[in-house]
């Protein structure tokens, strides 16, 4: 991986990765505080649009909700939490850090952001269901994972990464942008999450996503932590894939990728596929 690294600052270099949001570091300076201002939170919030919209959107999803419906900036600020909250922030920024003046690209982010967006929240739903995972790592790993392709599309836009969206081939997918771009997206991912300043498992998950070798090789120098988050976020994107119509329901748990993922959680696929069947219909749900 450090050769690829080394590669893709050099590739990155022509390009501007997407710059941390000034928000999310005033909220930032505000959570390392003692006592931190909640107020003060929900003023920053409350100040942007779009960010409130967000924020309000998080707090009534099927991944975060309480019994009641949510209306209030402060009330999300307070039910929802600080960690939760910088969910929020991400998704928003993320999605906007990036535009593309091709129609074609423009529709392909379109559905790109979407899928991200259903993925950490499958991601989150499943996590809920397993100990000792995470929950708003799983969502931030649901959102960030592919964060690469965008930054990649803006320095390679004659190259098609259509066949991301799709699962064909989980472990190929960066092979294939590794010999034709001289990187893949795992690797920029991975240094966008750096630059944002996201915690090191969550950046190693990103890295590290599309290796299956993580649940052969036991000699592998990675966390239980950071296998447990690509295990979820392999089932997660499967959910996300059947939720968006580009995949069957029927494959679901079925795919060899699965395999690694589901024993190393240690559920049989029936048991997966009854799980993602609960948190799809609670997904449409929301959703319609």
């Amino acid at each position: 991986m450090h050769g690829n690294a080394v590669n893709a600052e050099k590739i990155l270099g022509s390009i501007q990765l997407p710059a941390c949001p000034a928000i999310m570091l005033d909220i930032m300076s505000e959570a390392r505080k003692e006592e931190p201002d909640f107020n003060h939170i929900s003023r920053l919030v409350g100040n942007d649009a779009g960010l409130s919209a967000a924020v309000l959107k998080l707090a009534n999803s099927p991944a975060f909700r309480r019994n009641s419906n949510i209306s209030s900036i402060p009330q999300a600020v307070s039910v929802l939490g600080l960690k939760k909250v910088m969910l929020a922030v991400n998704t928003l920024f993320l999605r906007n850090s990036v535009s593309m003046k091709d129609p074609a690209a423009k529709a392909f982010l379109e559905k790109f952001w979407d899928k991200s967006s259903c993925t950490a929240e499958a991601a989150s739903m499943l996590a809920k269901t397993l100990p000792g995972i995470s929950i708003e790592d799983a969502y931030t790993i649901g959102l960030f994972h592919d964060s690469g392709i965008p930054v990649l599309m803006q320095r390679f836009p004659e190259h098609s990464f259509d066949e991301t969206l799709h699962e064909s081939d989980w472990e190929n997918t960066h092979r294939e942008e590794e010999s034709r771009l001289g990187t893949n997206h795992a690797v920029v991912g991975n240094m966008l999450a750096r630059n944002w300043g996201l915690p090191a498992h969550v950046c190693q998950t990103i890295l590290n996503h599309h290796d299956m070798s993580i649940f052969t090789d036991l000699s592998h120098q990675i966390s239980t932590a950071v296998r447990n988050f690509i295990a979820v976020l392999i089932l997660a994107e499967h959910m996300a894939s059947v939720f968006m119509g580009l995949e069957k329901e029927s494959a679901l748990g079925q795919l060899p990728t699965h395999a690694h993922a589901l024993n190393h959680i240690g559920m049989e696929p029936a048991e997966f596929h009854e799980a993602a069947l609960d948190i799809l219909g609670e997904m449409r749900q929301y959703r319609h």
